[in-house]
């Protein structure tokens, strides 16, 4: 008999246990891109109040398994690559009754700057799933998928301060005569300064089928860029840069502008089959260019409620 299975000291059974952190590659090919992905795998499983330990080489080899699969046969999103994992540990661990797995890291993928260069890239993604063997011996399974990514925010605030100075300014020169209308038009069109932060934004969204309801990572990070004040740039020339500062101040926001702008561009890209229960999570963190703390926001709620919040702004 393995010492896994003798009887444990205590009657006392375990939420989490397996390994976590396990560095791999995996190739992610779909018909039109390719990008590899760096994850750090984590794959955990519940044990028993009566059993001693689990069997930790099932669940390295599990992974072994699943990725050397995925070398000689790679996969078309990362989703199936943890549902491959969690599937052979249940079946491995036949004494589990929840299992998980998560794969954490950075894909690098070929983008087009400016219509002009193309680049790599690099993203934060993430696919996590649980699995929860009822008594009927039935497996449910719940899948987050998850991408962050980086851009530029604007203050408004600032912004709006640099303006009533400038005002003041131009109200209280004795050199100066302008009247109040033109004054107004040239406010509207003078650029006014304000300071900026590099905010990270993730997306999290829940789904539960990974064959209907298909999420593509690289349209989650496109939600993120476009819901920021400017999209950051590898590199920039200096007519580029200027045009890049110059828009993204025509569009300050808050970290908490940013949410609700994720929220509303992630209802409007209309993702196929994604039902009304499933939950989404949306996470900012703005890195403070005049303060020495940063800025965090984060709001979770479902598709549905998002869609009648949408529904009644409209």
């Amino acid at each position: 008999m393995d010492l896994q299975d003798s009887g444990s000291a205590f009657d006392i059974a375990i939420d989490k246990v397996g390994i976590v952190e396990l560095e791999k590659k995996v190739e992610i090919v779909q018909e039109n891109k390719k990008y590899s992905f760096y994850p750090k795998i984590s794959a955990l499983i519940d044990l028993p109040a009566q059993q001693r330990g689990i069997h930790m080489s099932r669940t390295s080899e599990t992974i072994e398994e699943v990725i050397n699969e995925v070398i000689y046969k790679p996969t078309s999103t990362i989703e199936l690559v943890s549902d491959r994992i969690v599937r052979k540990l249940l079946e491995k661990h036949p004494y589990t009754s929840k299992a998980e797995v998560k794969l954490e890291g950075r894909i690098i993928v070929q983008v087009r700057e400016n219509n002009t260069r193309n680049i790599q890239k690099s993203y934060d993604i993430s696919s996590h799933v649980k699995a929860y063997r009822r008594s009927s011996k039935e497996i449910e399974y719940f899948y987050f998928i998850g991408a962050s990514a980086v851009g530029m925010t604007v203050c408004p605030c600032a912004k709006e301060m640099s303006k009533e100075y400038a005002i003041e300014i131009i109200k209280t020169r004795k050199d100066i005569n302008i009247s109040e209308d033109d004054l107004k038009k040239l406010i509207n069109i003078l650029p006014f300064s304000s300071h900026n932060q590099r905010s990270i934004g993730t997306i999290i969204v829940q789904i539960k089928d990974i064959s209907n309801h298909k999420i593509d990572v690289l349209d989650i990070i496109d939600v993120i860029e476009e819901s920021m004040s400017g999209k950051i740039q590898s590199v920039l020339k200096r007519p580029e840069e200027a045009e890049l500062v110059r828009s993204a101040h025509l569009k300050p926001l808050f970290s908490e502008d940013v949410i609700r702008e994720m929220a509303k561009n992630f209802i409007l890209r209309d993702f196929p089959n994604i039902e009304d229960s499933f939950k989404v999570k949306f996470k900012i963190l703005s890195h403070e260019s005049i303060h020495p703390h940063n800025v965090f926001a984060e709001l979770t709620t479902t598709i549905g409620d998002l869609k009648e919040k949408l529904k009644m702004k409209n």
